[in-house]
């Protein structure tokens, strides 16, 4: 888990990487420009509605996807005032905040990190099961210095499959693959949870983008 918390802010970067490219100029129309939307905003998603979201995409059970400090339900009982839920009987707190709570992207990114630890870690038990570790990462003595290219990009395109619903595209492969270096950078060659951190680390900054939060 230190591992994994020391390369946490590299999977932010990444995943605010992904929207800080410049958008290429649209090509000329050749037909009438679609009417704008009456309203052009997008909304944050509340707890439950992300949490379920992800349950949904990766295949885990609604109460086993994510529980802080192993007992607590990470939106119902955790955090669930900060990621726009209410509680009135116990906490007399009956509509949602107005303005987001200066916690709320700690928490959005604990559940986020919660639910790909889960993920991984069943992906693991289970290969045939798996729904982001792509096959031929792991040999009997651990993870390849690194695996092939193939395999970085099966399991890329799985993340971003099972949790944005869409393939990744040519730049963000290549993003994940150099991400992939950081994860390695400094550990043994054949270090065997170097592939089982870049996944997690990897869901963690798919699932915690603008693209997964806000619809």
């Amino acid at each position: 888990m230190k591992n994994l918390m020391t390369y946490a802010a590299a999977a932010l970067a990444l995943s605010s990487a992904c929207f800080a490219q410049t958008p290429p100029k649209p090509a000329k129309a050749t037909q009438a420009e679609p009417a704008a939307s009456a309203d052009p905003r997008v909304k944050f998603k509340d707890g439950e509605r992300y949490l379920r979201d992800l349950s949904t995409n990766l295949s885990i059970p609604r109460d086993e996807i994510c529980r802080e400090l192993g007992r607590y339900d990470c939106v119902t009982e955790a955090f669930r005032i900060v990621l726009g839920g209410v509680q009135a009987p116990d906490l007399s707190v009956n509509m949602p905040l107005e303005e987001a709570a200066l916690t709320a992207p700690i928490a959005l990114d604990r559940v986020a990190m919660h639910v790909c630890l889960t993920r991984v870690q069943r992906d693991l038990a289970e290969p045939k099961k798996a729904v982001l570790i792509g096959p031929g990462a792991f040999g009997p003595h651990g993870a390849a210095a690194k695996p092939a290219a193939a395999w970085l990009k099966a399991t890329t395109t799985n993340i971003y499959g099972a949790i944005l619903l869409r393939s990744p595209t040519p730049a963000e492969l290549v993003q994940m693959s150099a991400f992939y270096d950081e994860v390695r950078n400094g550990r043994k060659a054949n270090d065997p949870v170097v592939a089982s951190d870049w996944a997690t680390l990897s869901c963690f900054a798919v699932a915690s983008s603008l693209e997964n939060t806000f619809y």
